[in-house]
């Protein structure tokens, strides 16, 4: 909300005396004088005794001036109102996650309208769970919230602040930047590493990432990744998927990011152990230029190895509609078949987001998706397909309208709804109900 500048070119003309000549002494005798005067027509402006104009005038002035007064007084109350919102925001956790200089607008929203949202889930070496959850805020900034279940609490990183100063700064982003986001544990000469990886679609439609390498001793601090020196470009609009893929023997847990490449939008997949050669996953003719991507690792086939990777993305059906489908990855990638059970889905757009979730030790895939009028529905592969036509969500919120979904490996289900981020559990009994956990923003 723009504040108003007071007074800006505002010039209020104060009306010339003419009465002054009124008060002139005159060469008349007084009664001559009076009587001259008692004759005289009154003097009028604008159809009005002078008296009768300028007391009219005075009125008016001072309703301006208390419009103008009134107006910079609600500009300096409203200006007040969003400080107070964004210290109610700050001070929920104790840290600062405001602007990070992004926009230039502030705004009364504690979560961007356009946001997107990214989670992941780690587990430490004494068995505590931790939880990311990435989007922008009000102002465009990435923000990370953090949650230690050993303490129970959640906190906050401003990752555009962080940077801000740095030599790698996060420079000013779209107001609904595609992100992505893993975190994994792996074996390096005996040395185990636990890190953080989050990935971004810059404006110049260049991925970037940023890191934390340490999540045991140092979890908040972020820096940034150059990717090995590489520059991957993206198809414009294109969307962001993550996955840490497992590796049968001791590896560099290799991560996998999904894109649409420059040129065709085909589906490419970046694997952490060759920056410099993605593979193809979907052909062009095959996938819809802006497509949603969520990927997910799956246990092999022979049920020995995490090492399969399965990519949701939306076929081309017609100009304005498509079809979500499976692809996978064993030794190559592969199209897999449909999902949601053939449902027509509307074309790409900010409001139909794809996610999906596991349970079952990794063997039950749930697939989800936004659709546009704010609604999840999916399916989940339990021995066969099983249509969830409409997510029931019990507890929390009885209005409910996501505008940003997604899920971690752990079966936990986030959206943005009514400028709030909430958290639910998926019901391994039944992946069709998932129960309301809290509100984890602001």
């Amino acid at each position: 909300m723009q504040s108003q500048e007071p007074y800006d070119g505002l010039e209020v003309a104060l009306p010339e005396r003419h009465w002054a000549h009124e008060h002139e002494q005159s060469d008349l005798a007084p009664s001559a004088h009076r009587l001259e005067t008692s004759l005289q027509e009154p003097r009028r402006k604008c159809g009005l005794p002078l008296r009768s104009f300028y007391i009219i005038l005075g009125i008016v002035i001072i309703f301006i001036l208390a419009a103008i007064a009134g107006g910079v007084g609600g500009g300096l109350s409203s200006k007040s109102s969003h400080n107070q919102h964004q210290e109610d925001a700050t001070n929920s956790d104790g840290n600062n996650h405001t602007n990070g200089g992004n926009l230039t607008n502030p705004t009364s929203y504690h979560i961007l309208p356009t946001s997107h949202l990214s989670a992941t889930n780690w587990t430490d070496p004494d068995g505590y769970t931790h939880r990311f959850i990435f989007f922008q805020d009000g102002y465009g900034a990435i923000v990370a919230r953090r949650w230690n279940t050993q303490n129970q609490s959640w906190t906050t990183d401003n990752l555009t602040d962080i940077f801000q100063t740095s030599r790698t700064p996060i420079n000013p982003l779209s107001p609904s930047t595609p992100i992505a986001s893993i975190s994994f544990s792996y074996n390096e000469i005996n040395n185990t590493r636990n890190k953080i990886l989050l990935w971004y679609i810059a404006p110049d439609n260049t991925i970037a990432s940023v890191e934390v390498q340490d999540l045991v001793d140092a979890p908040e601090e972020w820096t940034f990744k150059t990717l090995d020196g590489e520059v991957i470009e993206t198809y414009p609009g294109s969307q962001l998927a993550a996955a840490w893929n497992r590796c049968l023997d001791i590896c560099v847990g290799y991560w996998a990011v999904a894109y649409q490449r420059p040129g065709d939008a085909g589906i490419n997949v970046l694997n952490g152990s060759d920056k410099s050669h993605a593979s193809l996953a979907v052909e062009s003719d095959r996938v819809v230029a802006g497509t949603s991507l969520a990927l997910t690792p799956e246990v092999q086939t022979d049920g020995d190895s995490v090492a399969r990777l399965t990519l949701m993305s939306e076929s081309l059906l017609s100009s304005d509609s498509g079809k979500a489908q499976k692809s996978t990855y064993e030794a190559e990638w592969y199209h897999d078949g449909e999902l949601l059970s053939g449902t027509t889905l509307p074309a790409p757009s900010t409001m139909l987001q794809f996610s999906i979730t596991l349970l079952d030790n990794f063997r039950t895939v749930v697939f989800l998706a936004l659709l546009p009028n704010g609604t999840v529905a999916g399916s989940y592969y339990r021995s066969h397909f099983v249509s969830i036509p409409a997510v029931d969500f019990r507890g929390g919120p009885s209005d409910l309208n996501f505008t940003a979904i997604a899920t971690s490996e752990e079966a936990m289900f986030y959206g943005i709804s009514n400028d709030e981020i909430h958290q639910y559990s998926v019901d391994h009994t039944d992946p069709t109900v998932f129960q309301y956990i809290d509100t984890i923003f602001p």
